[in-house]
């Protein structure tokens, strides 16, 4: 169900097309509630609504309705919309009641995390060249590392494990711990006389310009993961902390 034209990756799209895109991926769609509606698109979700008798309104109020008689209709926005169409998890919106105001407050890390972490659609994805060649995205160190990070943040039940947004930073997962958004960058360069250091230094620089680059919500560390054997020199440590990028070991990353 959909409450109007929904921005499609910055494209309005009217209602008639959205339900022409959902079918053609094999959903039904439908205007009117009934207990088969699971998911409620709302493009408008990042602010209040107030219920003018109007059925974008009323809309909003039954999925309250729905959620609190026990059975849950899941709702996105426009960006999650958009990476349903294109493959990619959405996460569910919450809506709270204030008096006579649907609101929805922006979570922590929108703009920078996605829906839940999927390993399969991360060792899938096609790889750069500054990925492959200095973050050593799909070696088998890289692979073996990421385990041990994502073993680590998953073991955590306050943690939710996170992909990255589909528009956003390239990150290899992300999480959110005490109102701050982690994104980690996994960096297992090739092991050489001098050049590591310089291949650590061009990871730091890349993951601080990439998170600059992207609007998101609310306060986000960029985070370079490094093998405990890694050379982690002070100048190493004072690049990153001057860009407000972290770097560190497994052991040592927030969580």
């Amino acid at each position: 169900m959909f409450t109007g034209k929904t921005l499609v990756d910055g494209e309005w799209v009217i209602r008639r097309d959205c339900f022409s895109r959902s079918q053609t991926l094999g959903a039904t769609c439908q205007n009117s509630f009934s207990r088969k509606v699971t998911l409620v698109v709302h493009g408008e979700l990042a602010g209040n609504v107030k219920d003018m008798d109007r059925l974008l309104s009323r809309k909003l109020l039954t999925v309250l309705d729905s959620r609190k008689a026990g059975r849950h209709i899941h709702v996105v926005d426009a960006a999650g919309y958009s990476d349903l169409l294109f493959g990619a998890p959405a996460r569910c919106r919450d809506l709270k009641m204030y008096g006579d105001q649907v609101t929805v407050i922006p979570e922590v890390g929108d703009g920078f995390l996605g829906g839940p972490f999927d390993r399969l659609r991360l060792r899938t994805r096609q790889l750069s060249r500054f990925e492959a060649d200095v973050l050593g995205r799909g070696t088998p160190r890289h692979e073996q590392l990421l385990s041990r990070l994502v073993e680590q943040i998953a073991g955590r039940p306050s943690l939710d494990v996170r992909a990255p947004a589909r528009r956003g930073p390239h990150l290899d997962l992300g999480w959110i711990s005490k109102q701050t958004a982690y994104g980690a960058w996994v960096a297992v360069p090739q092991r050489s006389a001098g050049g590591q250091v310089n291949r650590l230094t061009e990871a730091i620089e890349h993951v601080g310009k990439s998170v600059r680059s992207v609007p998101r919500h609310g306060q986000v560390r960029p985070v370079v993961v490094i093998e405990d054997s890694a050379d982690l020199n002070s100048g190493l440590e004072a690049k990153a902390e001057s860009i407000g990028v972290l770097i560190g070991n497994v052991r040592e990353i927030p969580c």
